[in-house]
């Protein structure tokens, strides 16, 4: 390798250190048998110094691009570690639930109960059931901030509950519809069954809704607890979800209302129905076809045992809410904004109450400060925001919507369609495939892929491999030492004959210019 056993005077530049000169020597071995490429060059006794400058600058431009390229590897590796791959666009349909279905009425309440119900009233002086009728529309307060409500409103609708010793959930659940008076018939798997086995009164963003198969806990006692059906899903129009809707209101005004028709909300099993769910609009007098298309996302276990940072998604157990028991993203979104109510008007309103907290639910004294605080409630100021990830697994669907005018007097065989009226609007849900797309989160690179990267990026460059970091610590822990030791050996020895032999001439090497003598008088 280029290092002898031991060294000679003229080996010996006196004019550097010893640890000086055994690092020049040790760097020249290395240069002269390390597999790195061009460092050869760089000491070559067969050229002079300017090639070994151009080799030297070659060398640290090729090295400085290894270092560059390996720290892109790393960077992307750190910031996105995941990718999406398409398990299966094959998997069996029937190994999922059937999508949870709400339907919502366009008109918060049903005029015709609302009325029986205000007739048994005590009523404030100066107001009559009409009156309090038109005033109704006060409890769009709780969800837009569309209209403001003038203080003799809201008076005289908080006059009604304390004349009458009612709560406003109290209120509420006198005037909601119920799901019969929606469901006309229903229709699942083929056979005709009761709406009630299949549907059940939720709370959802636009008020008391009828939910199909959706996983909603902690209602209050005044409402039916909403049990999960665990309906499995079936490919094919014969296999899905039909609906025949009908208002049961001889007081429901489609003018009035500016609407004719309900709202259909598709959404996960565990989120709560609101903005951020599929929504369609299914009007009276069509008939209206919707064809679902599930796709599924799941994490691998790699994925899974990363941290949240690392792979930038919560699992269900990972992000606790206050207001809601399960983990999705649109919960969060809504338990953000029920948080914001409670800090900046201090209750929520009524359809997010689900006995989880101690908050006060707004009354109509408090719709003020719902409208004008709405900005801030809804999020759209960044300082009232909150931090909400994704989810890692979830499912998302597409709906694509047909819809027909709808004739009574059509002759039909399907026992489904019989004593249908003018004033119906017929609902079919239905998955379009016997098979869905999984899609699942991998690993995009891990610990190997990141070494490999690296390996390849500084073998392109400069040649370097794992051999070539053994073979640096090799020069520069062991050869060194051993340099270092001959380097003192040699000048004690130089020092020792000096003294032994009396005042000499001697010509050592040195780090001057050859073309100079220096001479070195050792006076005894």
């Amino acid at each position: 390798m280029g290092h002898e056993e031991e060294l000679t005077a003229e080996q010996v530049d006196l004019g550097v250190s010893a640890l000086r000169g055994s690092l020049r020597r040790t760097w020249r071995d290395f240069c002269a048998t390390s597999s790195i490429h061009g460092l050869r060059y760089t000491r070559d006794e067969d050229t002079n110094r300017i090639v070994h400058f151009v080799w030297l600058l070659i060398s640290l431009v090729m090295f400085s691009c290894a270092v560059a390229m390996a720290h892109t590897f790393y960077v992307d590796f750190r910031s996105s570690p995941t990718r999406m791959n398409v398990e299966s666009d094959y998997t069996p349909i029937n190994s999922l639930y059937f999508p949870p279905v709400t339907i919502c009425p366009e008109v918060l309440f049903n005029m015709q109960k609302s009325k029986a119900f205000l007739e048994t009233l005590r009523l404030p002086q100066g107001a009559d059931v009409a009156g309090i009728l038109r005033q109704l529309n006060i409890f769009y307060g709780f969800m837009l901030d569309d209209a403001r409500f003038a203080d003799r409103e809201i008076e005289q609708m908080e006059s009604v509950l304390s004349l009458n010793n009612l709560t406003l959930e109290d209120f509420v659940e006198h005037l909601r519809w119920d799901c019969r008076q929606i469901l006309h018939r229903c229709r699942y798997h083929g056979r005709i069954v009761a709406c009630s086995e299949l549907f059940q009164l939720s709370k959802t963003f636009f008020g008391n809704c009828c939910s199909f198969n959706l996983r909603q806990q902690g209602l209050p006692d005044s409402l039916c607890r909403l049990n999960f059906t665990a309906q499995r899903a079936a490919g094919g129009l014969g296999n899905g979800l039909s609906v025949i809707l009908r208002y049961q209101d001889d007081n429901y005004d489609p003018l009035q209302s500016y609407s004719y028709g309900v709202m259909v909300l598709i959404q996960d099993t565990s989120a709560f129905p609101s903005a951020h769910a599929v929504s369609k609009f299914v009007a009276f007098n069509t008939e209206v076809f919707a064809a679902l298309r599930p796709e599924e996302t799941f994490c691998s276990a790699a994925v899974k045992a990363l941290t949240i940072e690392e792979r930038n998604c919560v699992l269900g157990n990972e992000f606790h809410l206050r207001y809601f028991p399960d983990y999705v993203y649109p919960n969060c979104e809504l338990n953000c904004r029920v948080t914001n109510m409670v800090k900046f008007c201090g209750c929520h309103t009524y359809f997010f109450d689900f006995n989880r907290t101690a908050d006060r639910i707004c009354s109509f004294r408090d719709i003020p400060c719902l409208v004008d605080n709405f900005a801030n409630i809804i999020t759209r100021e960044r300082s009232t925001q909150c931090y909400c990830p994704l989810t890692c697994e979830h499912f998302d669907y597409d709906v694509q919507i047909s819809n027909f005018p709808l004739h009574t007097n059509m002759p039909v065989v399907d026992p489904f369609y019989s004593d249908i009226a003018e004033n119906d609007g017929i609902l079919h849900v239905f998955i379009n495939s016997f098979s869905y797309r999984r899609v699942r989160q991998d690993l995009l690179s891990n610990m190997v892929t990141l070494v490999s990267n690296l390996g390849s990026a500084f073998s392109l460059f400069v040649g370097m491999s794992m051999l070539s970091v053994v073979e640096i610590l090799y020069y520069f822990s062991i050869i060194l030492r051993k340099n270092y030791l001959q380097e003192c050996r040699a000048r004690t020895n130089l020092l020792q004959m000096l003294q032994r032999e009396g005042p000499k001439f001697a010509q050592p090497k040195t780090n001057k210019s050859p073309n100079k003598s220096v001479f070195i008088i050792h006076k005894s």
